[in-house]
């Protein structure tokens, strides 16, 4: 299971995006409401141009994570 982090666009309807995750296999694991972001789990790599209208940015979770 590959884990994404994705950068949410402002005012966007999440069960409508979460609908959409579902029939393309995607798995909302998470979503971070303070900072706008949301956790995604898939099988297969998800294209970020797939998911224009919805996310700024989506990248891989890395173990590399500082603050």
């Amino acid at each position: 299971m590959i884990t994404y982090l994705a950068v949410l666009k402002k005012d966007i309807n999440i069960k409508k995006l979460e609908a959409l995750l579902k029939s393309k296999s995607i798995k909302l694991a998470s979503h971070y409401k303070t900072i706008g972001v949301v956790k995604l789990e898939s099988n297969t790599s998800i294209s970020e141009s797939e998911f224009q209208e919805y996310f700024i940015s989506i990248e891989e979770e890395k173990d590399n994570l500082t603050i």
